[in-house]
Order: C-alpha cells, then sequence, then structure tokens
C-alpha cells in the first residue's frame, strides 16, 4: 500500500542531529581497505588500485577527500561505520546507495564522451548527489526509509519541510556549502532533479549541472529510483540503461553494509587507525629534528630578518606537537628594558617565548601547540639558546637597515611634497609676475596706444600710417601676454549662463574662415541637430575652440582639412578638433600643457594659448586629451561636465 503525506512528525532533534553533522559513516569495507594498505606498507597517501574502486563506491570517504583530508588514517581514525539496524532500514540504504552509484557511472560516462578534462570529478560529484538523503540516513535511518516510502517527489518534499524545515535537495546545498565543496556541487545537490530553466541558469556552472541532470535522468529509469517513474517510461529498450543497470549491480554485490559488519569492529579499526597515525608521527619527529639540527648549522648569519623569520616559522612549524608558529621581531624604544615573560593562554595551546639578551628582547616566537600532537615544553627546548644567539648576530644590522629606511622616507616624502607644491608655487610666482608686470607695464602701453592713436588720426604718409598700426598692434599683444599670463596663473571664476556651445563653435569658425582661405585650408564642422543650450561660461569655451582651431591652421599644411566636432550626451560636452599636420614632437609634447615652457622661435608669442585652455577645462572638472601621429595628424578632445541648470531665482547668484 502506498504510504501517504501524513506519516509522523520527525522530532526537532533530527534537525537538530544534522546541523552537528560533519560528515558521513565509511563502509566497513573501506576501512578494512586503508588498514589492510597500510599493513602492507603502501603509501600513507590514498589508496590505489587493486582497492581503489572500493573507495570510488564509498559516499563517506568520497565526502572526507573533498573536504581536503590527505591522511587516510586520520580518516578513519575520526570516522564511523555504517551498522545494520534491521532489514528494512538496511534495504532503503542499499537503495540510495545504488541510485547513488548508478548516478555516479552515468556522470562519469557522459563526461567523458562530452571530452571533460577530469570524469573523476563528475564521478565523485555524481556519487554526492543525493547529499541531503545521505545526511538523514546517518543521523536516522528510520526516517531514510520512511521518506523514500513516498514516491512522489513532491509528497516527499512536503514531509521534508515537516521533519527538517527544509526538502532533502537544499539541506544538501548547504551542507555542501558548509563542508567546503565547489559551486558546482552546491548547485548539483540542489537542482539535480529540477528541470527549472530559470533556476539552472543561475548555477554557478550551467554546463555541469545539466551533465547532472542528465545522470540523474538515467538513474531515475533503474530499478533503484526514488520517484515515481513516468506512466509508460521504460528502461527495456534503452541499450545505455541496461549497461548501467549491469554496471550498478557488479560493483554493489554485498550492498552497503557487509554481512560481517559490527560495532567491535568499528571501534577496534578506529582504535588501530590512531595508534599508526601515532606511529607515523614519532618517525617523522626522529626526522624532523635531524632536520632542525641541518636547518641550523647550514644557515647564513648575516640573512635578512625577514628570511630568518620565515626560516625560523617553518622550521619550527614541521615540528611534532606544534600546529604554526608566527615569529614576531619586536620594535622597542631604547629605553625599554622590560622582558616579556613566557605566556600561555588559559587552555595551554598558545604560547610565546621571548628571544634576545635578558633584558633586551628582539623577537618572540609564538608556538600553537596541537592538541593531538606529543606533549612539548618549547620553553626548554634544547634549540633556544641558539635562537637566541641567532636573533642577536642579526640585532644591530636590523637597527642599523630601520635607520637607512627612515632616512630614506623622509627624503621621499621631502620630494614627494615638493613634487606636488611646485606647480602651485610656481603659479604663484607667476601670478606675482603677471600682477606687478601688469601694474607696472599696462599703463605705458596704453599711453603708447592712446598716442599712437592720435598720430594715426593725423599721419598722411603711407610708412607713418604702417609704422603706427604696428606700434599699436605689438602694445595690444603685449597686452594680451600679460592677459594670459594672469588667466593662467589666477583664473577669474566661472559665470555660466545659458549658451548654445554650437553656435560658438560656428561663429568661431566663421571668424577664422578666412585665414583657412588664406592658408589653403578647408574648416569641416559636424554638429547636433538640434542645437542644445547648456549652462556653461560662453567666453572661456569661445577661446577654447579658438585656440585649438588657430592651431591646427598653423599646423596643417596647404590642402589640408581640419574638421571640428561637437556633442552634448551623457550630462558631457564634447568637442574633437582634428588636423592632417606633422606630428607632435615627442620632446615637446611632455611640455605641451606647460606655461613654463615655449618651444616656438622668438617673435611668435609665449605658447599659453594651451596652457589657459586646459586652466580652464581644469576648473570646469573636464579633461583635455590629445593624440598626434604622423599618418593621422594630431586631435584634440575636451569633455566638459554639463551642470544641471539652477532655478531662476538662483542664476544672480551663480553668475
Amino acid at each position: 500500500m502506498r504510504p501517504t503525506t501524513q506519516t509522523r512528525e520527525r522530532p526537532r532533534s533530527l534537525r537538530r542531529a544534522i546541523e552537528r553533522l560533519d560528515g558521513l559513516p565509511l563502509r566497513a569495507e573501506t576501512v578494512r581497505a586503508v588498514l589492510r594498505a597500510r599493513d602492507a606498507a603502501a603509501a600513507p597517501s590514498a589508496p590505489r588500485d587493486p582497492s581503489a574502486r572500493l573507495f570510488e563506491l564509498d559516499p563517506g570517504w568520497e565526502l572526507s577527500t573533498l573536504q581536503g583530508s590527505s591522511n587516510p588514517l586520520r580518516v578513519v581514525g575520526d570516522s564511523v561505520s555504517w551498522q545494520r539496524k534491521d532489514d528494512r532500514t538496511a534495504d532503503s540504504l542499499d537503495r540510495l546507495w545504488m541510485q547513488s552509484i548508478a548516478i555516479r557511472c552515468a556522470a562519469k560516462r557522459l563526461a567523458a564522451e562530452s571530452g571533460a578534462a577530469d570524469p573523476r570529478r563528475y564521478a565523485r560529484y555524481g556519487l554526492l548527489l543525493n547529499l541531503g538523503l545521505w545526511a538523514i540516513a546517518t543521523v536516522d535511518p528510520d526516517a531514510l526509509h520512511e521518506l523514500l516510502s513516498i514516491r512522489d517527489l513532491a509528497e516527499r518534499r512536503e514531509a521534508e519541510r515537516r521533519w527538517i524545515g527544509v526538502d532533502s535537495a537544499t539541506l544538501g546545498r548547504t551542507l555542501a556549502e558548509r563542508w567546503g565543496a565547489d559551486a558546482a556541487l552546491a548547485d548539483a545537490c540542489w537542482l539535480h532533479a529540477d528541470r527549472s530553466a530559470i533556476l539552472s541558469a543561475a548555477s554557478a556552472g550551467t554546463s555541469d549541472l545539466a551533465l547532472f541532470q542528465r545522470a540523474y535522468s538515467w538513474a531515475e529509469r533503474t530499478p533503484w529510483a526514488l520517484n515515481a517513474r513516468p506512466e509508460g517510461e521504460s528502461a527495456a529498450n534503452d541499450p545505455r540503461i541496461r549497461l548501467l543497470m549491469a554496471e550498478v549491480q557488479m560493483r554493489c554485490a554485498g550492498g552497503l553494509i557487509a554481512s560481517d559488519t559490527s560495532e567491535h569492529e568499528s571501534q577496534l579499526a578506529r582504535c588501530h587507525a590512531r595508534l599508526l597515525e601515532r606511529h607515523d608521527a614519532l618517525q617523522q619527529s626522529h626526522q624532523a629534528q635531524g632536520r632542525f639540527l641541518e636547518r641550523f648549522r647550514t644557515s647564513e648569519p648575516t640573512e635578512s630578518v625577514e628570511d630568518w623569520a620565515d626560516r625560523a616559522a617553518l622550521t619550527w612549524c614541521r615540528e611534532p606537537g606544534i600546529a604554526s608558529a608566527r615569529v614576531l621581531w619586536l620594535g622597542r624604544d631604547e629605553g625599554d628594558t622590560e622582558s616579556p615573560q613566557s605566556a600561555a593562554n588559559s587552555d595551554g595551546s598558545v604560547v610565546t617565548v621571548p628571544l634576545g639578551r635578558p633584558g633586551r628582547p628582539i623577537a618572540e616566537v609564538q608556538f600553537r601547540l596541537d592538541p593531538d600532537g606529543p606533549p612539548l615544553d618549547v620553553r626548554s627546548h634544547s634549540a633556544l639558546s641558539a635562537w637566541n644567539r641567532w636573533a642577536e648576530s642579526i640585532e644591530a644590522r636590523e637597527r642599523a637597515e630601520a635607520r637607512l629606511d627612515e632616512i630614506v622616507k623622509a627624503c621621499r616624502t621631502h620630494l614627494q611634497r615638493h613634487e606636488r607644491d611646485e606647480p602651485a608655487e610656481r603659479l604663484d610666482a607667476l601670478a606675482e609676475f603677471a600682477a606687478g608686470a601688469g601694474h607696472e607695464l599696462n599703463n605705458p602701453l596704453a599711453v603708447i596706444v592712446g598716442r599712437a592713436q592720435l598720430l594715426l588720426a593725423k599721419a598722411n604718409d603711407p610708412d607713418a600710417v604702417r609704422s603706427l598700426r604696428a606700434i599699436i598692434g605689438q602694445a595690444r599683444r603685449a597686452h594680451r601676454i600679460l592677459r594670459d599670463l594672469m588667466y593662467v596663473a589666477r583664473p577669474p571664476a566661472l559665470r555660466p549662463r545659458p549658451c548654445v556651445p554650437d553656435d560658438i563653435v560656428r561663429s568661431c569658425l566663421r571668424d577664422l574662415q578666412p585665414e583657412a582661405d588664406a592658408r589653403g585650408l578647408r574648416l569641416v564642422s559636424d554638429f547636433e541637430d538640434p542645437s542644445p543650450s547648456v549652462w556653461l561660461d560662453p567666453d572661456p569655451l569661445r577661446h577654447l575652440i579658438d585656440v585649438l582651431t588657430r592651431n591646427a591652421l598653423e599646423a596643417s599644411p596647404p590642402g589640408g582639412t581640419i574638421r571640428v566636432t561637437s556633442r552634448s550626451e551623457s550630462g558631457h560636452l564634447e568637442w574633437v578638433v582634428r588636423d592632417a599636420g606633422k606630428a607632435i614632437d615627442p620632446r615637446d609634447g611632455t611640455h605641451l600643457l606647460d606655461p613654463f615652457y615655449c618651444g616656438r622661435q622668438a617673435g611668435r608669442g609665449l605658447g599659453l594659448g594651451l596652457p589657459r585652455a586646459a586652466r580652464f577645462v581644469s576648473l570646469a572638472g573636464g579633461r583635455l586629451q590629445w593624440q598626434s601621429s604622423a599618418e593621422q595628424g594630431t586631435t584634440f578632445r575636451i569633455t566638459l561636465p554639463l551642470p544641471a541648470e539652477p532655478p531662476r531665482g538662483e542664476r544672480a547668484k551663480t553668475g
């Protein structure tokens, strides 16, 4: 008779027992194989053939390997074995086991057919796919029997939620994550029986999950299926399933729990494994002492403090009875003569021992003792005096190196501060110079321009007219140089107001068109349509596009094209000016935006156009980038952030 979901409620102790679980029991056959391999003087690593196939059939062993356990004796000594309770629960365990073996074999075969690099990994994960059910079987075999009696998957999940709070698939995922499995196994434990495309797509390895789901569907078509088989589904005509069934029957002869398994044998096996492990530890201790003395004998007395600390910690970590060691170099003041005493924490697992002369400790070693290792008194260790002499031999050099490091650090700090403050100091000096020069020269220049204009109005001689106009032009040029110097050193505050950047570019290009025609150059523009209005200061914008375009005119050969592009998008204004002139010399390129460097010939100005433009871009929070090559000319790219236009009531404040 098919059982209903109205089974008895499981006690809360079932969930608490699962939460305290840290592994799965081992098969008695696995324990015997480990001890046989050790007694036969096999390597202390994981056993190999001819008994290796036994370990591939044990979920508990595969889980211990997945958790990083590399010592088979430690695994056996810390584990328990499956025990037969009655025929009913044994049949349920065999059914779960054989279904897991079927998943394992199918996953390995599918992985090999797909060309996977490590089919063994897929086989191990396939064996642990039902990790949640294995955990339930470990703490309560009767609960597993009752759950497997419910063939409908939905009804069984409802019963699992009533008993342990979650379904077995979710429990398997939680245990896999807690026990250190990777995301592929955790997702496979969770989603191996589900075909939800949404959940499968969210898994860490979608292709791996699809392989496990397919392997699970193969196992569900065998006689050991855990769920009700859909109507009409049969494996009789599928040679792959028949081959899988034959392989499982061959591997699982004898069942999960051998008929001669007993609790007494399990206890003796654990005791035997622990004694063998202790024997190996003592043997390794003898070998470690020889290595320890050899390391001290061959060490260089002039090695660095860091190398000394690493060598000491590594050497002590190999000592029996010590789980870990940490060597600390003490940076104490000269007047501090108090020596720390050997200290231990309340349970004695951590011991700190000072090294150095009495009253002047220079280092300390923090030992964390292994509670499972042999007892060890590190304070009376025979090599401790050698450690003291070794530490004393490098104390003087360590102090000298520390002083040298302080000197180097101070020099670097001074250089960094100088490099950081020098540009500001130079700009301040430039501002003072420009202010003084402007005050002293602007008035004489104004007088020169005024008198020259008066004379020009009365002059009739063509040569005199040309000379006077040259005087006026050069005086105004001197005034502009002083103005540019002041702008670069102390630029005025920006006065943003509504403007259309494209109109500014058009106006500038119209003014420069006669010069372009005279040089035999084409001015090409590319604007948005319609042109948006932005909240920026139009005066610096005009100067910016004027400088970039004039530089392009001067750099381009006759017949060339200068292209100007303007875009406003994503809260930024972008201007790009491209010319087809010769590339900028790398030596000049490093000083392109430096107001204190001018690569121009005498009589062609100070070259403050680009530095002035760069100052405006910096004040506006933008970027000025350039790229130059002999094949493609030079491109200047300006990117300016576009602030939001303030309300009308606040425009006067911002303007």
